[in-house]
């Protein structure tokens, strides 16, 4: 089989050059800019990064670089410097005393990390490095923070941590005794503008803390985090292809994700963990040391198939175990630059809290407004924590690319802003701009337990990827959503959701799948105040709930080239109305069934579905929800309890044995659905365009059809 080696599906032209150059990686009609790039070299770069803040208390809405413009993708193996380096282990680098586990040391000038050491707490000021060594292993273990105002140098592209590891250990914490960084204030929805919060670093709270203009670099041997399954696996098969293997090696821990029917009990919890036995990197081939315990079905190009996620990296970050869990957070004009690094048990959790402590996660970029700008994270795997995967809280420009996410509590990747006090009347200046999430991967997510009862009752998403101008996701995947409780609401396991997501112009939804979810697949809740580029190449398929959510009350969004099947519900669920009369809802879809839910506002254009094709498993193809009125007047077309639907299919493909629709009865009499280029190999005696009505609606020149239980009026 031809594999094109560094690149992933829909990105082969624009990422065969930014693998290479680090050049266009960003926005799709913006180039990189060389001015925003990050120095990938060992040395001590600026540490500010991007465009500081004015201080004229109004920040950047966004419409820079998207993504902060890249750094390179480099894959040099650092060398130790000529010069001797003060070491870690050395007494005389501390006056005399070596360190102990009760020590509060403060780096002064240049300190080399090449043994295994425990501190209490460490701190590392604005003028001093403390650099992992690229010829021997290390282990600095911590049982308090880890205070970063200077350089924490674990490697950088330019300068990986190759041959040994190098690790970063947490270990004495408390997660109950967590303070986190809380809301202030009361809640509410009050138009304003969301607060921002100072950053104070919390004794109790242990962690890695980027403060002041402290930069974070971190490299181990390049390794890519995730690929999709070009030939599957299953109970008496140990081996598989994947897309993609660079850097994988035996000894690997491997996830490989769900993709079982949704009629399959609990097919969202079919996850299976190994640990490669032999991997040829050049086709992508894989054994592992046992056979897993389920089927994951792979092909090189259909719609079901899974995906393996490489969990291991030799540069670490992780708590001692998975008993209490640290966390990692960047705030004022920090910078993190993270490639092929592991996130290990990271994420702290109170149970019956909702999912405190507040801003407190593996990554969790805090309030930065411009600073964020040259910070990115590559390559890298977030797995065994409590509380998330990576958040961005009113921070612009940081580069997301190839990360995997298994198994946590909360929301997985995310982009927002502190709305709690304004809600949805929040001024949108502070919503994260110029970051997409591209080739990421979320799965495995819980719900946290809600403060009454300690219930699992809520919604919880994997990925939230959207923010203001110039966001979005690119070939992402999300799988196992909300196991531990199932469908919640509007919201879904990629979820763009109305706090700031409905309303820039510039968003990037495209090449991304949703699959073995418990709820909703994918979910867009948002009312449109302008047009967005369409979202294209979508796949949803086998969640419990619906494949596509599709809401809130009016907006103009249009899906392409979709594809929705297996889901347990509506592959494509449409509850907004129509606001552009240029554009179709959606266009050549492939979908089991299409299913039309209660409007929550009364329609003045139709919505518009082109060229849509149906597979013959849903049978009848095109259905709404047949609800008696209650409440309303049946009798009024603009009645604004007892909605009417108003739709528009142009070009419905349905298979013969198939039939194409039921409208049956509807809260409202003046329901229509129009049909044109309408053909059928079971009816070909009908009018290629008519619309349906319901069958007391006795429009003049129609007749009762009995199988679509409507009234047929050709046009």
């Amino acid at each position: 089989m031809h594999r094109q080696r560094l690149l992933f599906p829909a990105l082969a032209a624009t990422l065969a050059v930014c693998l290479m150059t680090g050049v266009g990686c960003g926005d799709d009609n913006k180039p990189s800019s060389p001015a925003t790039e990050t120095d990938a070299g060992g040395g001590t770069p600026d540490a500010g990064g991007g465009t500081p803040d004015s201080g004229s208390g109004i920040p950047d809405a966004g419409g820079g670089v998207p993504d902060g413009g890249h750094p390179p993708m480099g894959d040099r193996c650092g060398q130790e410097p000529s010069q001797a380096t003060r070491s870690f282990c050395d007494p005389a680098t501390w006056g005399g005393q070596a360190p102990t586990a009760s020590s509060a040391l403060k780096v002064s000038g240049e300190v080399v990390m090449d043994c295994d050491a425990e501190v209490r707490t460490l701190e590392i000021p604005a003028s001093a490095t403390l650099r992992a060594s690229r010829e021997r292993s290390s282990k600095l273990t911590l049982h308090g923070n880890l205070v970063v105002r200077g350089t924490l140098d674990y490697g950088s592209p330019g300068s990986r941590v190759c041959g040994p590891t190098a690790e970063i250990v947490f270990k004495g914490m408390d997660d109950t005794k967590f303070v986190g960084t809380p809301d202030q204030g009361p809640e509410g929805n009050v138009q304003g503008k969301p607060k921002m919060l100072p950053l104070t670093m919390v004794d109790s709270d242990y962690g890695v803390w980027v403060m002041g203009s402290g930069r974070v670099t971190a490299a181990g041997r390049l390794k890519h985090a995730w690929s999709k399954l070009t030939d599957g696996t299953g109970p008496a098969d140990a081996t598989f292809t994947v897309m993609e293997a660079t850097g994988w090696e035996a000894n690997d821990k491997i996830v490989l994700t769900p993709t079982a029917r949704s009629s399959v009990p609990n097919h969202f919890l079919q996850f299976d963990e190994g640990t490669i036995s032999s991997v040829d990197e050049a086709t992508g081939r894989v054994t592992l040391k046992a056979a897993p315990k389920f089927d994951h079905e792979g092909c090189p190009s259909c719609v079901r198939r899974g995906e393996a996620i490489n969990l291991s990296r030799n540069v670490v970050i992780r708590s001692f175990d998975t008993s209490a869990h640290a966390h990692m957070i960047v705030g004022e004009k920090g910078r993190l630059e993270l490639d092929s690094v592991e996130l290990r048990a990271l994420g702290p959790y109170k149970a019956c809290t909702g999912g405190e402590p507040q801003r407190r996660a593996p990554i969790y970029f805090h309030q930065q407004l411009d600073d964020s700008r040259g910070s990115y994270v590559r390559h890298t795997s977030i797995w065994g924590g409590k509380n998330q995967f990576l958040a961005i809280e009113a921070s612009h420009g940081v580069h997301v690319f190839d990360i995997a996410g298994y198994d946590t509590t909360g929301d997985g990747f995310t982009m927002k802003f502190d709305s709690h006090a304004c809600g949805t009347r929040c001024e949108r200046d502070y919503a994260p701009a110029d970051t997409v999430f591209r080739h990421v991967l979320a799965a495995k997510v819980a719900i946290p337990q809600r403060v009454a009862g300690c219930a699992t009752i809520g919604s919880v998403s994997a990925i939230l990827p959207g923010g203001g101008e110039n966001t979005g996701c690119d070939d992402c995947s999300v799988s196992g959503n909300a196991y531990n409780g199932g469908t919640f609401g509007n919201e879904a396991a990629l979820f763009f959701g109305e706090m700031g997501t409905g309303r820039p112009s510039s968003v990037v939804f495209k090449n991304s799948v949703a699959h073995n979810n418990a709820g909703h697949g994918v979910s867009n809740w948002q009312n449109s105040e302008k047009t967005q580029p369409p979202y294209d190449n979508i796949q949803a398929w086998s969640n419990t709930g619906n494949g596509i959510h599709h809401g809130a009350y009016t907006n103009g969004y249009e899906y392409i080239n979709l594809t929705a099947q297996d889901n347990g519900e509506a592959d494509f669920a449409v509850i907004a109305i129509q606001s552009d009369a240029t554009r179709a809802r959606l266009e050549n879809a492939l979908l089991d069934g299409f299913r039309t839910l209660p409007y929550f506002l009364v329609p003045t254009l139709p919505v518009v579905i082109k060229n849509a094709k149906f597979t013959g498993v849903r049978n009848p193809a095109i259905t709404q929800v047949q609800d008696a009125c209650s409440g309303g007047n049946e009798n009024d077309p603009n009645d604004g309890t007892c909605i009417r639907n108003w739709l528009h299919f142009d070009n419905p493909q349905v298979p013969k044995g198939v039939k194409p629709f039921l409208f049956a009865n509807h809260q409202n009499k003046f329901s229509s659905w129009e049909v044109r280029d309408f053909q059928h190999a079971d009816y070909p005696t009908l009018p290629k365009n008519f619309d349906l009505y319901r069958k007391d609606n006795q429009v003049a020149g129609g007749a009762y059809n009995a199988d679509f239980d409507a009234w047929l009026v050709p046009r």
